[in-house]
């Protein structure tokens, strides 16, 4: 039970502060980060009559629960054994990183208008969204990590 509390509020937070700092991007720049982060329109398009609003949350759904699953299999790995648990830092920025790759696929597969596979200036934002994703990933986990082994003890 612990895990899963951990793994639903870092996904929760992780994802929240990922998806405000592409939405804030894409406000200033017009560059459809924030689209792209929930776009899910190569796999389902809603029909005319879904409020826009709440496929919107539909889609901001379903992006806490990919970013809970992340965090769940972080959890997995880095409670496997010792050598795993010493690298934690490690896994995190891979799969923060693994995590960042998904720019590729995912703005040649929307359908919807993204930023171009070759636009550095996207690259670059998507490359920090993650590495907020990473900190978050990391620095809160190892906190409720504390938090809750103080709570048992």
């Amino acid at each position: 039970m612990r895990y899963l509390y951990i793994a639903v509020v870092v996904g929760l937070i992780a994802s929240t502060a990922i998806s405000l700092y592409l939405y804030v991007i894409e406000a200033f720049t017009g560059k459809q980060l924030f689209t792209l982060l929930l776009n899910i329109d190569f796999i389902y398009t809603p029909s005319e009559s879904v409020p826009e609003n709440l496929y919107l949350a539909f889609e901001y759904a379903l992006h806490v629960l990919v970013a809970t699953l992340i965090v769940s299999v972080y959890l997995y790995l880095i409670t496997k054994n010792n050598k795993m648990w010493e690298r934690r830092m490690e896994i995190a920025a891979l799969l923060s990183f693994i995590a960042f790759l998904t720019y590729f696929p995912l703005t040649i597969l929307a359908k919807t208008t993204t930023p171009a596979v070759t636009d550095i200036v996207a690259i670059f934002d998507w490359f920090i969204a993650h590495v907020i994703f990473f900190f978050n990933l990391y620095y809160i986990t190892e906190w409720l990590f504390k938090k809750t082994t103080k709570q048992t003890t």
